[in-house]
């Protein structure tokens, strides 16, 4: 099986990288397509085919990924005029399996991954058109497990998925950024700072998905009475940072409702 990747920007070579990483596929399997010489130029030191022209790398694949913007995904589609004898994966925010069915005869399925695929570690969720196949469902589930989690979902929740786990890498760069400036501001290297923060936030993560415990239990674990955990929760929930949380998803939510309009 070749794969081709129609759109090389962050999200298409997170993809890409975390395959090769995985070792799920030979370089030679995956053909990419961008405008952008300095993108192929860096895919291809790993051994990977580019081209610059989307029609040679959907000829030579089975399987398309489409990870261009958004807005371009429908113009993309009818200049490539796939065949149902192809399979399409759209990375696209926003972009529904009623629009690409719209824009192409071949079989879709619409994917909300995110840019930690890059290290194996993506979250996503999928969602499959109408004449997409179990076959179909077991080449994209297979593909998408070896960079990280996936989760089969109605369409009508991708949007949620696309603000909660999609942008969601964006907002705990954040927190990591956060951690990080506190640490240097308090005496710490900028290194030193970094890879404590980033490392609370890995082992944070792997606690919250393997312990068993809830997130209330393991919030309590670290915040014992009069400790020092427990100041610092006062000043987050004063300032209401979970909330601001819940908001930034909900902003994210509503621009891709927006963008699938």
């Amino acid at each position: 099986m070749k794969i081709g990747v129609i759109g090389c920007g962050n999200l298409g070579s997170s993809i890409i990288k975390g395959l090769l990483k995985s070792e799920s596929l030979k370089p030679e399997a995956i053909i990419a397509s961008d405008p952008d010489k300095e993108k192929l130029e860096e895919l291809g030191k790993l051994g990977v085919k580019t081209t610059t022209d989307n029609q040679e790398a959907t000829e030579e694949s089975e399987v398309i990924i489409i990870a261009v913007k958004p807005s371009l995904v429908g113009k993309v589609l009818e200049e490539l005029g796939v065949s149902k004898e192809k399979l399409i994966i759209s990375v696209a925010a926003g972009v529904s399996t009623d629009f690409l069915e719209r824009h192409t005869d071949a079989r879709v399925i619409r994917v909300m991954p995110n840019i930690c695929g890059r290290v194996a570690e993506m979250a996503s969720c999928y969602t499959l058109g109408k004449f997409a196949t179990k076959d179909d469902e077991k080449l994209v589930k297979d593909l998408l497990w070896v960079l990280g989690l996936t989760f089969k979902i109605d369409k009508e929740l991708m949007d949620t998925v696309t603000g909660l786990s999609g942008s969601g890498p964006a907002f705990i760069f954040l927190v990591i950024q956060g951690l990080r400036d506190a640490g240097i501001d308090l005496g710490l290297s900028e290194d030193v700072a970094l890879k404590l923060a980033s490392q609370t936030v890995k082992g944070s993560g792997e606690m919250a998905l393997n312990s068993g415990e809830s997130l209330e239990e393991l919030i309590d674990m670290v915040s014992s009475p009069k400790g020092t955990t427990i100041e610092g929760l006062k000043i987050l929930e004063d300032q209401e940072v979970r909330e601001a949380f819940e908001d930034a998803v909900r902003a994210a939510v509503k621009r891709s409702k927006e963008l699938s309009k």
